[in-house]
């Protein structure tokens, strides 16, 4: 395959940025300086798996299921498409219904990434926070069906926010745990927090390319940040 354009889909890492509410934030700091120790070394004293743009792996949510070490180098790539979901939004689900506009270009063995265009939210506001759309179980279900490789979304879990804080209770009802154990229990990769998506797919509502989500490779961890770009061979 020949390409001529490359897609930045990651989001950038900073001390305190917008994370999943009821985590740790990312905190980095610079132990040495060049100009006071002719070198600089930062240090990360606290981050979880899930900052910024990263995969959710089957262990995860599934009691000794595959750790992100487990899986071979080429399960974090493939050819796959874009799909056009910004008409959806705050907390909207994606269903089985919206998928099947689709159907006669999803392939077996795809990455599928839904464009929802949440980069463009991200920060700290309730949109970002708590009320992305999302596939709900049976849109989840149509994924299974379509035998696909990976699924990735904009927003911070591929599941609603069904959690509470201070100033906001859930948005849905449908369990994060059951969301993501459809696609895991089928050895489907999850990737969260991407960004650009709407480069690849410009006015298309649909559009393929060959993508890499590559995670640093943890031992014995559930997922793990990763840097991840489409590659398009635009005509």
């Amino acid at each position: 395959m020949k390409f001529n354009r490359v897609v930045d889909l990651s989001d950038t890492l900073y001390p305190a940025m917008p994370s999943w509410p009821t985590l740790p934030e990312l905190r980095y700091d610079a132990i040495k300086q060049a100009v006071r120790d002719y070198y600089t070394i930062n240090v990360i004293t606290q981050m979880h798996m899930h900052v910024g743009s990263h995969v959710d792996v089957q262990l995860h949510s599934i009691v000794g299921g595959k750790s992100l070490d487990n899986y071979p180098l080429d399960r974090y790539m493939g050819e796959g498409l874009v799909l056009d979901f910004r008409q959806k939004g705050p907390g909207e689900e994606i269903t089985p219904a919206d998928f099947r506009e689709f159907d006669s270009s999803i392939r077996e063995g795809d990455v599928v990434m839904l464009c929802t265009d949440w980069h463009k939210k991200r920060g700290f506001n309730p949109d970002y926070l708590y009320r992305w759309p999302f596939p709900n179980p049976g849109a989840c279900r149509h994924l299974v069906e379509r035998k696909v490789k990976a699924v990735g979304t904009e927003a911070m879990s591929i599941a609603g926010w069904g959690e509470s804080v201070a100033t906001q209770g859930p948005v849905t009802k449908h369990s994060s745990i059951e969301i993501h154990n459809i696609l895991l229990e089928k050895d489907i990769v999850i990737i969260e927090g991407l960004s650009h998506l709407d480069e690849v797919l410009g006015r298309d509502r649909s559009k393929r390319a060959f993508f890499v989500f590559a995670p640093i490779n943890f031992a014995g961890t559930e997922g793990g940040p990763c840097r991840a770009m489409a590659f398009l061979s635009d005509e």
